[in-house]
């Protein structure tokens, strides 16, 4: 009776792939790894060679993912790790491919928070809306605050204006349930009620 363990198929699932073996236990790999060893179903199947072949070869292929997404746009250090892992690498993997993009400069959370808070403010996001996204991508709370502080006033006013201004094309603002609809969006945005109220009374000027 042949007990060599054998691989019986592999399936492509995004940045990764996922090896079947003939007792039924699944492995994953990267996928970008199968231009250097490409697993094929019906093929006898090594386990130490592949584990080898992971812990050996990952990091170079890690790294050239990291830097790929970090040339496509900022992106804070959960972000990359994250992708990472999606994409199977192993974690020794992750933690090697972190550690040389902070010696190189490559990853800095706080002039990456500095920069969102800016542009999203420029864009008509309220603080609690800026202070939501960058939570998602992992920065730290201290973080967060100092880069929302930062935004000149005026500039998260003017942000805010522009918003109002869009929430408010078309609408009779004479009318109350109007003007309660440009603060539910601007709230929507992520601006406080003063500051809602604040836009409403300058659009209502204007008129």
């Amino acid at each position: 009776m042949d007990t060599r363990l054998m691989l019986t198929g592999v399936r492509r699932i995004h940045g990764r792939a996922v090896l079947t073996l003939s007792t039924g236990e699944t492995l994953s790999m990267p996928r970008a790894m199968l231009k250097e060893r490409p697993y094929r179903g019906g093929t006898p199947f090594d386990r130490d060679s592949f584990d080898a072949f992971l812990r050996e070869r990952a990091y170079p292929f890690a790294m050239e993912k990291a830097v790929a997404l970090l040339a496509s746009r900022a992106r804070t250090e959960k972000e990359i790790a994250d992708a990472l892992r999606q994409n199977a690498y192993p974690e020794q993997t992750v933690a090697r491919v972190m550690a040389r993009l902070h010696e190189a400069g490559y990853l800095d959370d706080e002039d990456f928070a500095g920069h969102w808070a800016a542009s999203r403010a420029s864009k008509g996001m309220g603080a609690r809306r800026i202070r939501m996204e960058l939570r998602q991508k992992g920065v730290d709370p201290d973080t967060i605050e100092s880069a929302i502080s930062s935004v000149d006033e005026e500039y998260r006013m003017d942000g805010a204006l522009k918003a109002g201004q869009r929430a408010a094309r078309g609408r009779d603002l004479t009318q109350s349930a109007e003007r309660q609809k440009v603060i539910a969006a601007l709230a929507r945005r992520g601006y406080d009620y003063a500051i809602a109220r604040a836009v409403l009374e300058q659009l209502m000027e204007d008129i």
